[in-house]
């Protein structure tokens, strides 16, 4: 059985970040994905939004260097989350739990922190240590960023 995610998209929205009694933090940010098809000899435009929740230190890098509008990458699986809203109605709610993130430019902190843009971090590492660089096959230059809807 596998349960894997792969997105890339821009961020909707700044993190929202909470720290935890425990010492542990997560976030919250919502990423846009779009797919385009041709309609009645039209380009057309989906949008889809997606829930993801990071934590510990992808939540800290998260709260640290994300912004609205970044690009990002993830990997990570589905979970859902059951609640009982205040009427008393069982409610689902579907996220992205990620357990791989890599930026893809336009970090805001620091202009010097560009250049570790394309090192993947891995939910298992501890501190901000960097990884290996890792390709992910990814299209870039100024053709693929055309078919973004930012």
């Amino acid at each position: 059985m596998i349960n894997k995610v792969i997105l890339l998209g821009r961020l909707g929205k700044d993190p929202v970040v909470r720290h935890l009694d425990n010492g542990r933090v997560v976030a919250n940010i919502t990423l846009a994905t779009n797919d385009y098809y041709t309609k009645d000899g039209q380009k057309m435009e989906n949008t889809e939004w997606h829930n993801l929740e990071l934590w510990d230190n992808h939540a800290r890098l998260a709260e640290n260097y994300l912004r609205k509008g970044n690009i990002i990458y993830v990997e990570g699986k589905i979970r859902t989350d059951k609640y009982t809203d205040a009427e008393g109605v069982e409610k689902q709610i579907k996220k992205i739990r990620v357990l791989q993130m890599q930026t893809m430019g336009g970090l805001n902190k620091n202009e010097d922190e560009e250049s570790n843009t394309r090192n993947m971090v891995s939910e298992q590492e501890t501190g901000f240590k960097e990884s290996e660089n890792r390709s992910a096959g990814l299209p870039e230059g100024p053709e693929y960023k055309d078919d973004l809807p930012f």
